[in-house]
């Protein structure tokens, strides 16, 4: 049998006892996240979030008027068909959809900052909030946003 110097067994006793009394008068501190998890953490931003001009859906209605009213009216794209089959999906989505199909006599007619200007005037035809800064025509931009017709709550 192997025998424990007293001393031994007495600093063994006062290092166990010191760790386990050694907890703190509050809760155990957690670290504060990574800043890559906060940006993931952040929501996606969306046409609820002002992501064109007013002079750009203004730009949008012109054309509106001039081209696409001949088979729309502006109603059709307030509808809740419409809006429900677009909520949730990427803005390039629907923008691809109005390029590739508008208008219905003359498909791929638009050039990008028409297509782009047209899509901001339904935005603003949804009563979505315009921002500083005009959408922009290049399918990265585009594909940034998401649509969400209802305002975020605070």
């Amino acid at each position: 049998m192997v025998k424990i110097s007293r001393s031994a067994t007495t600093v063994f006793a006062f290092t166990f006892l010191g760790a386990c009394s050694a907890s703190s008068s509050g809760p155990a501190a957690t670290p504060e996240p990574m800043l890559e998890e906060m940006e993931t953490e952040s929501a996606d931003p969306t046409t609820a979030d002002g992501i064109f001009t007013l002079a750009q859906a203004d730009r949008g209605e012109a054309l509106f008027k001039s081209t696409c009213s001949e088979c729309h009216d502006s109603a059709d794209w307030t509808e809740t068909g419409f809006r429900g089959r677009w909520e949730d999906q990427s803005v390039y989505q629907l923008w691809y959809y109005v390029n590739e199909r508008m208008p219905y006599d003359n498909p791929w007619s638009l050039s990008r900052q028409e297509t782009t200007d047209v899509l901001t005037y339904i935005f603003k035809l949804n009563e979505l909030p315009a921002g500083e800064d005009e959408l922009a025509t290049d399918d990265d931009s585009i594909d940034d946003y998401w649509i969400a017709w209802n305002p975020r709550l605070p």
